[in-house]
């Protein structure tokens, strides 16, 4: 209903006017917290003031919106007494019933069920986006370029870094630009263009998030903005006449810009190359303004002053430059050329680098490393994303060189599933290149490489993503259709030139396809098939003929050859037979024999050894096998080698093939641990994070606990941590210190359990997903058997079990399970294990009820009643959904129909934006995901799964239901880098309490029990070193070397593990960056902890990372068991093999603690000081009586050596006022143990004392820790001296009018002539 309020104070705004009624309708007398009927939450209401014809807020009187209980509510409080009044600045408002009813639908949601949010925080934001919307200024020139260092001569006190001008538009003559911020959508924004004299509008976009740097500074009297960016900007343009591109359909009437590649023809030539941006404004007094404004809208990182940045245009892109580029990598093979285009496309060299500089030192890399020399280019590429800021590309490249004179070497032997895959990712702008690194192979490529190997450089992994790496997502007014028909249609329908080669599409797989990747291919000619090109390859597939007017259908088909699989044994045709369905209730689910898993099994255990110890032998396994696909079971019944598949399970005939491969999507070995069920379960999820949310797991700092808390998250398990601390423990080893027990004092270990413990709280604080005890996730067909290792005895349950519905609002779906069979009846499913068998009664299959599942492989939960009162108490029938209708061709479909399916696949790609919207309007409405809009949203999310199939999207332009308030939840902020707490309110859902009550931990913290030692520890003196010493003498006896022996495999397997480590860290970060890498830690675990707003990217990204450390760790388990020592079996506490797994697991975990180096962030450096008067600092501490003792013997006469390196400036000072201290871990324990000692020990320069932190880094150049281990320390004001001398004699560069070349000669007068001595000429 809505109420009147006059009499209102014209000094009030609608902010005051609410926060008194609030005080009203929440107080005491109005609200009862515990009436069930209010579920927890105060009633809602909206005010609208009368506007003013005087100009003033309002005219005096207002509106007030309420449902119709709480008006009358409101109405019968204030007749009761004189004294019950709303009042506003003093005044009591008077409040008169209309008797009109509240007709706007959203209003009416709004007041019944969304949550009530603070007027304050209302008013916040709204004046602050007033403010942003007043500031428009003038831009005089847009100018794109890159950062580069000059090679001629320069001064301390130059610049270090310059700018390029590329691409330059001019606002001074011909059109205009103006510059915005635009704070609800945390971004920059310039607007180019003049609707009298031009019909296309440009716009370009700069996300907070994406800038690394902002200054602000004056070039001759011009103020300028210049943005250090991580990725390219955003590009839009509109028609000033409301027109749309040629061939396109709006898809919604607010739809009116389109995304675009480059803003014209010459700057699309230099987009790939140079996106860093700077600005010119009009006035100088724009500068000021434009600086308050982003601090006002709370712009990170802050903008900053710059006294001068050298621009000018350099032509390092220039068509010419790059043409040049391009015929001298044609000459290459595709392996180097492929490194050689990383280093342009990734911004980390130019054509000059290239052309001048590198050209020559890279073709004799070439010649003496031969096939080779691609490995060697490689690790160049990570030498240049994590070389120092003083080291020029050749003396870098030469630096490779020197550490690595043998890289066959270094080479990853691949396990046989695998390949060696080079990636690329097309952006709007740009075409990066990553790789080649370790990817699943499927039945396509493997065809080729079994006759082939080098034809794996043939086929690419492309993937379409926008410039952050993220899915494409698309503002309310900007329709994408037109931009990725060009830029993805494009690439797709006529394929790209990479590295000298051409590439064309070839095929997906439907998991690909969900991470908008698929395979392309570079024409080569077989040895058996002969000229392949990717026709020839899909037409080898299958025949499908009858799928070829549903392009959808046709593809998906054909992806099921792209399946990444892993290779088993051959099955004849004549093995393999059909057996009639059981009505609904066999979808997708086939028979095989005995005999037949008994083979499938110990082809995987021969190959990977290890899965015969630690994993149960399926019962089950999800395959593709010619033109079939799904899940098929042991049948004990069949003989022989018997494969019976359902007529479901066949997609497409395949003719002419007697015999193939039965290939293995996935083994069902093990059960998936549940986590929570459903994300608006409170009581369940409260319950189950109980224990998370009171007591970290590993938080008690015992060996134990910490294993237990790897085992629940699935970490480590590439590395084998588990086992690792389990022998440690039984070395007696701990976390602290008792009676039979010793410290570990470990950093390496102390931040591996700080990592473990802050991903545990991530995926509990940000996903709510926690472990429920003796839960799991089971595949399958209610029988239930659960074993987890062959150690295990099977679980049967006989219990109540629960499944949860995903694709509606259903929370569970209960029925019981029949326990273990009888042993004297005949029983088909007795011995299945880690599958659910459901029952085949009823019109309905079960697994339909479950997400719209079938059982080819969907993933069910089974929980188990061990505690009733987990169980959730409301129970709902399952949803049913109509099947979709599936999108049909006139003619026959071609690779074009394919193409234009993808494109409208990507762009139709919804089913994040749904599921996130369901959750957040479940959080907003009294009915949770009861609530109408919630509904909605299931049913567009059943739609959304089966697009991918039936070729028709949802159309959420029409059909999505909007968010019942524009703030949001304050848990949706989790995976929000640099979020506003004004754009959020507090959740009072299970999510909320979750998000607010767990801290993540700081993970550089040291833990008790692990922290390193005070005093300085000799090599190998260290804990874990002294318990192993004793028996690898024993185990190796007179093998023994004592330590200052030299082990060459040793050397070159830590060498190895070494360098791809790095190259791991640098290849799978979330961002594309040169300063961003993953670290160690993450990488050991099998996690990637950085923010991400998209999810599905991070777990793809997390994927990639594990197969790839599971590739090097294939390698090195592999080289170090060709290693034949005779090793002599003693009794004790470990056997030989499992000493060697020990120790050599162990090495390779301590890293860090092996090399004995460290990096220690030095920070409030005096921005007059340089680089040699902190040297001078650090000297006059480390080289002083307290720290340096002359003579210990582990000095051997000489003063510890060290390294700094300061930051890099773009304000053209010197430096940024930060640093790197690189010093042996021995020394910088020591100093930092003496700092923290007393509060008068400092590092005092320019009468400001350094602030010194330790980090998790590693030193890793080889020759910096040669010279920390083993140079002779020179003070650095010899090292300043010889610098200058070197500068000034750089500086003396004179122009030349003529140069001549001749030889000496004397008078003929004045000497003596021999005879014939000028004769010849």
């Amino acid at each position: 209903m809505e109420l009147d309020l006059k009499y209102v104070s014209f000094e009030a705004d609608v902010y005051d006017v609410r926060k008194a009624v609030a005080l009203v309708l929440h107080g005491p007398d109005l609200y009862d917290p515990n009436d069930k009927a209010n579920k927890g939450r105060v009633p809602n209401f909206e005010v609208v003031m009368g506007k003013s014809p005087a100009g003033r807020h309002h005219n005096g009187v207002a509106i007030l919106r309420v449902t119709k209980e709480v008006g009358i509510r409101l109405l019968r409080w204030q007749r009761e007494s004189e004294t019950n009044r709303i009042v506003v600045h003093g005044k009591a408002l008077r409040t008169f019933n209309n008797h009109r009813d509240i007709t706007t639908p959203g209003v009416k949601d709004t007041l019944e069920k969304a949550l009530y949010v603070d007027p304050d925080r209302d008013k916040r934001r709204s004046l602050i986006e007033d403010q942003s919307k007043l500031v428009r200024l003038r831009v005089t020139h847009i100018q794109f370029g890159v950062w580069y260092k000059s090679t001629n001569s320069e001064s301390p006190s130059s610049p270090r870094r310059r700018f390029s001008i590329e691409y330059e538009l001019d606002f001074l003559s011909h059109s205009a630009a103006y510059i915005s911020i635009v704070y609800g959508h945390k971004l920059i924004h310039i607007d180019i263009g003049q609707r009298e004299t031009e019909e296309i509008n440009y716009f370009i976009l700069v996300k907070f998030l994406n800038i690394r740097k902002i200054g602000l500074g004056f070039e001759d009297g011009r103020p300028f903005i210049i943005f250090d960016l991580h990725t390219p900007p955003h590009f839009e343009q509109e028609s000033y006449n409301n027109r749309a591109p040629e061939g396109i359909e709006r898809q919604g009437r607010y739809k009116t810009r389109d995304r675009i590649c480059a803003l014209d023809d010459a700057h699309a030539r230099i987009a790939p190359y140079a996106h860093h941006l700077r600005v010119l404004l009009a006035d100088p007094d724009d500068l000021k303004e434009f600086e308050k404004v982003l601090i006002i809208a709370e712009c990170e990182p802050r903008p900053i002053r710059v006294p001068h940045v050298e621009a000018q245009p350099m032509g390092f892109f220039s068509q010419l430059n790059l043409n040049h580029v391009q015929r001298w990598i044609m000459t290459m093979d595709f392996k180097i050329a492929f490194q050689i285009e990383g280093y342009l496309r990734c911004g980390l060299l130019n054509t000059q680098d290239l052309l001048v500089t590198l050209q020559e030192p890279i073709e004799r890399v070439i010649h003496d490393y031969g096939d080779q020399a691609s490995e060697l280019l490689r690790l160049f590429s990570v030498a240049l994303r994590m070389h120092k800021v003083d080291e020029t590309p050749s003396d870098c490249l030469a630096r490779v060189r020197a550490e690595h004179h043998d890289v066959e070497k270094l080479k990853i032997h691949l396990h046989p599933d695998n390949i060696s895959c080079h990636h690329i990712i097309v952006t709007p702008s740009r075409i990066l290149v990553e790789g080649p690194y370790a990817t699943q192979s499927n039945r396509v490529i493997r065809e080729y490489l079994d006759r082939d190997p080098t034809l794996v450089e043939r086929f690419v992994r492309v993937e379409f993503r926008d410039e952050d790496h993220l899915a494409y997502r698309w503002d309310g007014d900007v329709d994408g259709t037109w931009f990725l028909q060009m830029r993805v249609g494009g690439v797709l329908r006529e394929g790209f030139e990479l590295a000298g080669r051409a590439f064309e599409y070839l095929g997906y797989s439907q998991s690909a396809l969900r991470q908008h990747s698929v395979w392309f291919v570079s024409p080569f000619r077989d040895r058996e098939k002969g000229y392949v090109t990717a026709e020839t390859i899909r037409s080898s597939l299958g025949d499908f003929t009858k799928l070829l007017r549903t392009p959808s259908k046709y593809a998906a088909r054909i992806a099921q050859a792209f399946t990444a699989t892993d290779r088993s044994v051959k099955i004849l045709r004549s093995q393999c037979e059909e057996q009639p369905e059981l009505g609904p209730h066999t979808d997708g689910v086939g028979t095989i024999s005995l005999e037949l898993s008994n083979k499938i099994w110990a082809e995987k255990c021969r190959v990977s050894p290890k899965l015969k110890e630690s994993r149960v032998q399926p019962s089950a396994y999800q395959f593709r096998f010619l033109g079939y696909k799904g899940v098929v079971v042991v049948d004990h019944q069949l003989e022989g080698i018997k494969m019976r598949l359902r007529e479901s399970q066949r997609k497409f005939p395949v003719h002419n093939v007697e015999e193939a491969e039965f290939e293995i999507a996935r083994a069902f070995d093990y059960p998936n641990p549940l986590e929570s069920l459903d994300q608006q379960s409170w009581h369940l999820i409260v319950a189950a994070s109980n224990r998370s949310l009171h007591r970290p797991p590993g938080e008690s700092n015992s060996l134990d606990n910490f294993k237990e808390l790897l085992a629940s998250q699935g970490l480590g398990s590439k590395f084998h941590l588990i086992y690792i601390l389990d022998q440690l423990s039984k070395l007696g080893l701990d976390t602290k210190d008792s009676n039979n027990k010793k410290a570990i004092r470990s950093t390496f270990l102390g931040r591996l359990l700080r990592y473990s413990m802050n991903h545990s709280l991530r995926e509990v604080k940000f996903k709510a997903r926690i472990p429920v005890p003796e839960s799991y996730q089971l595949e399958g067909r209610i029988y239930v058997c659960v074993q987890k290792s062959p150690n295990d005895p099977p679980i049967y349950s006989r219990e109540r079990v629960s499944y949860p519905e995903a694709r509606s609002s259903i929370l569970v779906t209960r029925v019981y399970a029949v326990g273990e069979p009888p042993k004297d009846q005949l029983c088909f499913f007795r011995d299945l294990k880690n599958v659910v068998v459901l029952p085949a009664v009823g019109n309905r299959s079960l697994a339909s009820c479950l997400a719209g599942g079938d059982l080819d492989g969907y993933r069910y939960l089974r929980y188990i009643l061990c505690n009733p009162t987990l169980l959730p108490a409301l129970q709902a029938d399952p949803a049913e959904y109509e099947a979709g209708a599936i999108r049909t061709l006139d003619t026959d479909a071609t690779v074009d129909d394919i193409c234009d399916f993808i494109v409208e696949y990507i762009n139709s790609d919804v089913m994040g934006l749904l599921a996130d919207r369901h959750i957040v309007i479940a959080d907003q409405s009294k009915d949770g995901v009861f609530d109408r809009r919630c509904m909605k949203l299931a049913e567009l999310c059943s739609r959304a799964v089966d697009y991918a199939k039936n070729g028709v999207p949802v159309d959420i332009y029409n059909n999505l239901p909007k968010p019942i308030i524009r703030f949001k939840p304050d848990w949706h902020k989790a995976e929000v880098t640099g979020a506003r707490e004004l754009d959020y309110y507090p959740s009072d859902r299970a999510l909320g309490d979750l998000y607010r009550n767990i801290c993540l931990l700081d993970s550089d913290e040291p833990i008790k029990g692990f922290a390193a030692p005070t005093g300085a520890t000799a090599l190998l003196d260290d804990v874990i070193s002294c318990a192993l010493m004793p028996l690898v003498k024993k185990t190796l006896d007179t093998a023994y070397e004592a330590y200052g022996a030299e082990n060459s495999q040793a050397e070159e397997l830590h060498t190895q593990f070494a360098c791809e480590m790095r190259y791991i860290c640098v290849t799978h970060t979330l961002v594309d960056a040169p300063d961003v890498r993953l670290q160690e830690e993450e990488v050991v675990l099998g996690t990637i902890l950085a923010n991400c707003t998209q999810p599905r990217w991070r777990s793809d990204r997390s994927y990639r990372m594990r197969l790839h450390t599971e590739a090097l760790l294939y390698d090195i388990r592999a080289r170090s068991s060709q290693r034949k020592l005779e090793l002599k079996k003693q009794s004790g506490l470990l056997s030989s093999a499992s000493l060697c797994a020990l120790v050599i697991s162990t090495a390779f975990l301590y890293l860090g603690h092996s090399l004995h180096h460290m990096e220690i962030d030095i920070k409030s450096v005096h921005f007059d000081a340089d680089v040699y008067d902190v040297c001078k600092a650090v000297e006059l501490v480390l080289h002083s009586t307290e720290l340096y003792d002359p003579n210990d013997p582990k000095n051997k006469g000489r003063k510890p050596n060290f390294e700094v390196e300061l930051g890099e400036s773009p304000a053209g000072r010197i430096h940024d006022g930060t640093g790197v201290l690189r010093v042996p871990v021995r020394v910088g324990n020591q100093l930092l143990e003496w700092l923290r000692a007393s509060d008068e020990n400092k590092i005092v320069l320019k009468g400001r004392a350094l602030r010194l932190f330790r980090t998790s880094r590693k030193v890793v150049s080889q020759l910096v820790k040669q010279r920390l281990d083993k140079a002779f320390y020179v003070g650095p004001e010899k090292e300043k001296q010889r610098k200058s001398i070197e500068s000034q004699a750089r500086e003396a560069r004179l122009r030349l009018a003529r140069v001549q070349f001749g030889m000496w000669h004397r008078p003929p007068n004045s000497l003596q002539i021999k005879k014939g001595f000028f004769n010849r000429a």
